[in-house]
């Protein structure tokens, strides 16, 4: 059962000690916080939450298949999801399996990972029951829409993206289009263009209202931080899209958003500069939330962002220790 917190920022302590309890030295932290971020609606003591994702994760990995090769960072977030949804790892990896077939069947691009995402926010979409072919074929009538707006920036990485639109009411074209505004006027306001500009738009054309508003609440927020001395980057463009959905003051907002990063810089091992906004972020956007459905689905989108940050950093890794590896071969 899902239950906000009454405070997100001590839960997501109380959660991470709890899955941190046994962490291995040498293991990378950051899939624990991001665990901890989307299990922030999980009711019951810290230790018991920790221990049904683990089970859970455990659960993934015994199944085999494709979630028994995913890296472990992504099973725990996984499972964190599962587990809020009262789903199972045996039923979410059979839906797996069978919507990635609909997706060999309408043309999809083959990328296992990213597929596995946008069927686990399908799944959520659908209540756990099976997905649909519509909704297979509408998620890809939205990645055609986003390829014909941005063929050079559009790949499988926004496959979770265009799930997240299915479960949009109106046409394609016209949700599409949308996107494309945004994009375009955060552009205009001297926003740098590229992949994280069109994840940050996918995200906002959620919100309902005008285009232009949406973009300068955007933008305010983004000055707002610049203002109190935090540098924002084209990697913080996502938490900003997921902020600008809040109904408070750009004050209010970033004074929270820095008061909960104190926190997040106190955690061992330390985080980064990146993940501490990042987190902090999440913790203000629950906190300052009105929960309701849109603005659940911007919880969902933003679990899914997380998943593929840690894809790229696992990515960026890889590259230096080849690249390491090739120098000291040199």
């Amino acid at each position: 059962m899902q239950k906000l917190p009454e405070d997100p920022l001590a839960r997501f302590e109380e959660l991470y000690n709890a899955l941190s309890s046994q962490r291995s030295w040498w293991r990378d932290a950051s899939p624990l916080r991001f665990a901890s971020i989307s299990a922030l609606t999980c009711s019951g003591p810290p230790d018991k939450v920790a221990a049904s994702i683990r089970r859970i994760t455990d659960n993934l990995r015994a199944e085999g298949g494709l979630l028994g090769r995913l890296s472990r960072s992504l099973q725990f977030i996984i499972a964190a999801m599962l587990l809020g949804r009262g789903d199972t790892a045996r039923g979410f990896l059979t839906e797996v399996k069978r919507v990635r077939a609909l997706f060999r069947t309408e043309g999809i691009r083959r990328a296992a990972v990213y597929e596995t995402m946008a069927v686990l926010i399908l799944r959520i979409q659908a209540k756990q029951k099976p997905v649909e072919r519509k909704a297979v074929r509408r998620l890809k009538d939205f990645y055609e829409e986003m390829k014909r707006h941005h063929w050079w920036l559009t790949g499988p990485e926004d496959l979770p993206a265009c799930a997240i639109l299915v479960g949009q009411s109106g046409s394609v074209e016209q949700i599409a289009q949308k996107s494309e505004d945004v994009y375009q006027t955060l552009a205009n306001q001297k926003h740098s263009k590229g992949n994280a500009l069109q994840a940050a738009a996918n995200i906002l054309c959620l919100l309902e209202g005008n285009t232009a508003k949406t973009a300068r609440r955007f933008s305010d927020l983004a000055e707002g931080f610049r203002s109190s001395g935090v540098s924002i980057w084209q990697s913080d463009y996502d938490e900003l899209a997921v902020l600008t959905f809040l109904n408070h003051s750009t004050k209010r907002i970033v004074d929270c958003v820095l008061e909960h990063r104190e926190t997040m810089k106190s955690l061992r091992p330390k985080p980064d500069r990146s993940l501490t906004f990042n987190l902090a972020a999440s913790t203000t956007f629950m906190e300052l939330a009105r929960v309701d459905k849109a603005l659940k689905n911007v919880v969902d989108l933003k679990a899914m962002m997380d998943m593929q940050a840690i894809i790229h950093a696992q990515q960026a890794a890889a590259a230096a220790a080849a690249a390491g590896a090739a120098a000291s071969a040199g």
